[in-house]
């Protein structure tokens, strides 16, 4: 496990917690994830309508950020694709655990970060 959950350098500036803002960094970075954010938003839309409520839409909004703070920085996506992985295929259950709380606390550290 890596003293600094996130590091190397960025490929962009972290971008603005705005839709749009963070639509674009998807597309810079992780364009293959374009669906997928597009579907969250249109379900955090919908719920947030159906509950009267702005959260859902702050929970989609946070969760992107988290996302593209990872994927700013490669070799922190690699390592968490890597933990993600062995999490689930490593030989043995103490390194199944150890690469899931690496994966842990690369998402912690991410949203830390983007909270500021």
């Amino acid at each position: 496990m890596s003293a600094q959950p996130i590091h190397g350098p960025e490929l962009i500036p972290r971008p603005a917690r705005t839709p749009l803002a963070l639509y674009e960094a998807v597309a810079a970075l992780v364009p293959n994830r374009l669906p997928e954010m597009t579907a969250d938003q249109a379900r955090a839309m919908t719920e947030a309508v159906e509950n009267d409520s702005l959260k859902p839409l702050l929970r989609f909004t946070t969760k992107w950020a988290v996302e593209v703070e990872i994927a700013r920085h490669p070799e922190t996506l690699a390592e968490l694709h890597r933990a993600e992985y062995l999490a689930h295929h490593a030989p043995t259950p103490d390194e199944r655990r150890r690469q899931a709380a690496l994966a842990g606390a690369i998402a912690t550290a991410a949203a830390e970060a983007v909270r500021g």
